[in-house]
């Protein structure tokens, strides 16, 4: 790999962990164009990661900040737990979060090699671009309301959250539009799904850190490193920002085109 195409795959990795349409089916069929899908760069795919890690951080701080006082101040009164749970809503919000989680994390390290294999097969990836296109399209539907994210809506979140371990479905497309049609509004569904992401990331990228001491780091230098982690972050910044006004201004399923054309010209042509 060299910095051209490391550039290319950090702007898709910025580009798509974000946008609804599938961060792992684009570097799967990414690897697939640009011919670097065997390369054993898993530094590389730390970096990137990390990178869109920031990102997140970046965009979200002041929610992170005020979402993990509140659930510290909260854990730190064992006694009153249900009491805050009812009275505190960023306390609720919290430990929604971390029940949102649970389903995907199950599912991660349950079926580790099994779903690593998934990531070998380009036809499989296309069809659930496709997939992902029919869930963003049908939000569509959905009516604009404003309930607030329950126990039930949280563990339905994360379930989609899961199912989005499958290359080709967008974890964020998947997760906001179930968010969607259960009433939420579109800036707390926006919320829930990216900040809910943030300590799987960090497993993901751990899990990748303990595969880097089996394997090594692969043939990567640190000038890709490097680039891998600037452009990812800028770019997954700057898509971030854009996409929060796209769902505000109620144009989510505009994305699901865009899975479709993509979708069939990888059932076409890989």
């Amino acid at each position: 790999m060299n910095i051209i195409e490391a550039a290319i795959l950090a702007i898709v990795q910025g580009l798509t962990e974000f946008l609804p349409v599938s961060s792992s089916g684009h570097l799967v069929l990414g690897r697939q164009i640009l011919g670097v899908a065997n390369q054993g760069d898993v530094g590389f795919e730390v970096v990137v990661h990390f990178g869109t890690f920031l990102a997140v951080l970046l965009v979200f701080w002041q929610d992170i900040r005020t979402l993990l006082s509140h659930f510290l101040r909260g854990i730190g009164k064992p006694t009153r737990l249900v009491r805050v749970y009812r009275e505190d809503t960023q306390f609720r919000l919290s430990l929604l979060m971390l029940l949102g989680m649970v389903p995907a994390g199950i599912v991660g390290l349950a079926f580790d090699d099994q779903l690593e294999a998934l990531f070998a097969d380009s036809r499989l990836v296309s069809g659930m671009l496709i997939t992902t296109g029919v869930l963003l399209l049908l939000t569509k539907w959905a009516h604009k309301q404003d309930k607030p994210v329950t126990p039930w809506s949280a563990l339905l979140i994360g379930i989609a959250q899961a199912l989005a371990i499958i290359p080709g479905i967008s974890r964020s497309g998947s997760t906001i539009s179930v968010a969607l049609y259960l009433g939420i509004s579109r800036r707390e569904a926006a919320r829930f799904s990216f900040i809910m992401v943030l300590p799987l990331i960090f497993g993901a990228m751990l899990l990748q850190l303990l595969k880097m001491g089996e394997v090594g780091m692969g043939s990567v230098g640190v000038e890709i490193m490097l680039t891998g982690l600037v452009m990812s972050f800028a770019v997954g910044w700057a898509a971030l920002k854009w996409l929060m006004g796209v769902l505000e201004r109620g144009q989510w399923h505009w994305f699901a085109y865009y899975c479709f054309v993509i979708g069939l010209t990888g059932l076409v042509f890989t």
